[in-house]
Parts: structure tokens; sequence; C-alpha cells
């Protein structure tokens, strides 16, 4: 629940962003921060309950490098200035992306293996 919930509130900042409401997309992405962490912390334990899981270990290190794309795009958005979404917030975001793609294709790989 955590990880569909991280991913919905990186769609809804991506749409404030888009409609240029930058305090919003702020608060969006702080609220994120435990939120992933949470997942994270679900991908971990996951991980330490199947031993020896290489792809729980990659959604792991992937949950933690999402953790710290949160906490740029959001430090990033901090100053809330007039011209809009700085390049290094908008850049996070689309890592964060990138990252929670590469998180569901290592959900999926996974799935025949469990089963």
């Amino acid at each position: 629940m955590a990880v569909e919930l991280t991913a919905g509130l990186l769609f809804a900042t991506a749409v404030s962003d888009a409609l240029g409401f930058a305090s919003v997309s702020f608060l969006l992405l702080l609220v994120g921060v435990p939120v992933c962490a949470t997942a994270g912390l679900v991908c971990l334990a996951r991980r330490v309950e199947a031993d020896r899981d290489p792809l729980g270990t990659l959604q792991s290190a992937l949950a933690g490098i999402l953790l710290a794309l949160f906490i740029v795009g959001a430090a990033a958005r901090a100053p809330m200035t007039a011209e809009g979404i700085p390049a290094v917030g908008s850049g996070a975001l689309a890592l964060a992306f990138l990252v929670l793609l590469c998180q569901a294709l290592v959900a999926l790989a996974a799935r025949p293996l469990r089963e």
C-alpha cells in the first residue's frame, strides 16, 4: 500500500507542477518523504523475510534512491520563488518517475520467480 501511495503522490506532484502550483507540489513531496521511507522499509522487510533475495535487495536500493529524490525535489521547491519550479526540482521528479518505473519492472520480473 505504501508503494502505491508513493506513486500516487508522485503523480499528483507532476500534475500540480504542470498546473503551476509550486507550493502544492512542495507540500506533496514533503508528505511523500515519510510515505516513501515507509515504502522503503516495507521493501527491506520483504528482503529480510526472503533470505538472499537479490531482487529484494535491488528493490530496497531503488526505494532508497527514490527517497533521496523526494528529499531533493522538496528541497528544490522550498524557497517557493515567483519564477516557478527550479530545474533541479523538475529533474528530480523525472528521475523519481524513472526509479518508480524500474521498481515496477523489478517487481514484474520477480513475479514468475515467486510463483
